[in-house]
């Protein structure tokens, strides 16, 4: 098991319906859980509303729909598994679930050249 510290980006997409008040009550939530594990990580989230930064891509296609988007550290793979099978982790993941339209989470380890 690796003690390497583990990044985790996080992106969210709320339905049509739900207000800027419950998304802002979302980011309330998850801040609020991962403040109660501050042993697990390195540094609370940072993060917030995408910019819609032109590149000109072409034959590519670009996903650009997010309405917030973080990253979090956590300190090790053991402390990401303890931090995801904690009880109020599901908890706020039922309550947030019916809100989005898709999640995008990703988590990785630092490797040289990207990890090619």
């Amino acid at each position: 098991m690796s003690d390497q510290p583990v990044t985790r980006i996080a992106s969210f997409k709320f339905h049509p319906h739900v207000t800027p008040s419950q998304k802002g009550d979302r980011a309330r939530a998850f801040l609020a859980l991962y403040a109660q594990h501050k042993d697990l990580i390195i540094g609370m989230p940072k993060g917030g509303k995408p910019l819609l930064t032109p590149l000109q891509l072409k034959g590519v296609q670009r996903d650009a729909e997010w309405d917030t988007l973080f990253t979090v550290t956590f300190k090790s793979e053991e402390a990401r598994r303890a931090f995801d099978e904690e009880p109020g982790h599901d908890r706020l993941k039922e309550e947030t679930d019916p809100l989005l339209m898709k999640v995008f989470v990703y988590d990785y380890v630092e490797e040289e050249n990207l990890g090619w």
